[in-house]
């Protein structure tokens, strides 16, 4: 899917697809962001049937037709649609959410949730049966229309420090105060243009990890004294984003199938004289500010402010489905093909994560995430949630 990517996945994260999640994080939030969306995307997806952006959310549906509706974790579900409740509490009701169309008209402002967040915390915890039922009186689900793209984002991890010494000299930086040099192109930023004007969030000793990382968006570096730095996005230099898969399917160095994270990272360390040369044709450059504390079982802040929840939070186009909105996927797993059917929320947003057939994923962090998030280019359906109306009294 951010940082992954993404946010701002990113995803995430190689044409319009790109998980350039980092892009999250779009994110002033993961990945995303953390804005995802991700370099596994650089490959055009597989024919399907695509609804334009801006399309409604599609056809009414039973719960009791989403594939693995009865036999999901619905309880965890719950958990991260609540910690969404948490931070859209504290928004005023006339804040923007996003969505299109009816989508808008029923959850694209945070007071429209007021409802269903009051009766999510009433709901006790781990009652998976509780928790089913709340999602099934309190919202209607919509099928949307056409096939979906599922990609997904993490949150890698390297080792690095944060100040400048032996092994370490690839700087990370945050946003520069100056708007000017908050636009300079990756070239100039890797020529040392932001030398001494710009905050350094760490150093990596990779220059290709650190490409990699702002492509997720968000990140951890692992201290040489055992502990971990967490970052996360904070903002981009608007400049073009050019998935780097794509050039090197073109330039005939990776097969489309065998375009991932890990191939594209792998490719760059084992060509270091034409990595720099690849890299800077992605003009886009994310920069990474320490997030401070976090739990362990977290992800980083998404767009819409919440810690991401692995396997629970999507990266969405916020433009077509609201911020906060429960979304049921169902896809299949890049490693196994077992299915994917379960219920996440939209919480992160990505710059290749446009229009209604589009999804990021965010797996978590470590390398279980990578394994899974860096492949995962499957297609799948997606079922919109939103908020039933109130009855109109009787007359």
């Amino acid at each position: 899917m951010a940082p992954r990517r993404r946010a701002q996945r990113l995803n995430p994260m190689l044409d319009t697809t790109m998980l350039d999640s980092t892009t999250p994080k779009l994110k002033p939030g993961l990945w995303p962001i953390a804005l995802l969306a991700a370099l596994t995307a650089c490959v055009p997806p597989k024919p399907a049937t695509q609804t334009p952006p801006g399309a409604p959310p599609g056809n009414q549906t039973a719960f009791t037709t989403l594939p693995g509706w009865a036999q999901d974790n619905t309880a965890a579900a719950l958990a991260t649609f609540v910690l969404s409740c948490q931070t859209i509490a504290h928004m005023p009701p006339d804040q923007a959410l996003g969505g299109d169309d009816m989508a808008q008209a029923t959850a694209g402002q945070a007071g429209l949730w007021q409802a269903s967040c009051t009766a999510a915390q009433a709901v006790p915890p781990g009652d998976d049966t509780a928790a089913r039922q709340f999602f099934e009186t309190n919202f209607t689900v919509y099928t949307v229309p056409g096939q979906t793209l599922v990609t997904g984002y993490f949150e890698p991890e390297y080792p690095g420090a944060k100040n400048l010494s032996h092994g370490y000299t690839v700087p990370l930086y945050a946003k520069p105060a100056d708007p000017t040099l908050a636009a300079l192109p990756r070239a100039a930023i890797d020529n040392n243009a932001l030398y001494r004007k710009a905050p350094v969030t760490a150093y990596l000793s990779s220059p290709v990890d650190a490409f990699m990382l702002q492509i997720q968006g968000s990140g951890r570096i692992l201290l040489p004294n055992g502990t971990t730095l967490r970052i996360g996005f904070d903002g981009q230099n608007g400049q073009p984003y050019t998935p780097i898969g794509r050039i090197l399917v073109q330039n005939g160095d990776l097969q489309p199938a065998d375009v991932s994270f890990q191939s594209i990272s792998a490719w760059l360390k084992a060509n270091p004289a034409q990595a720099q040369s690849i890299m800077e044709q992605n003009a886009r450059y994310v920069f990474l500010r320490p997030l401070g504390p976090l739990p362990d079982n977290q992800g980083a802040p998404g767009t819409l402010g919440v810690p991401l929840t692995a396997g629970r939070s999507l990266a969405i186009d916020k433009s077509i489905i609201p911020l906060g909105t429960p979304v049921f996927l169902s896809t299949t797993d890049p490693i196994t093909n077992a299915p994917i059917q379960r219920l996440t929320i939209a919480q992160d947003t990505g710059g290749g994560i446009q229009g209604a057939n589009r999804a990021d994923l965010f797996f978590g962090a470590g390398p279980d995430a990578e394994a899974s998030a860096g492949p995962m280019r499957q297609p799948g359906q997606l079922y919109v949630l939103l908020p039933t109306p109130p009855a109109a009294p009787a007359q």
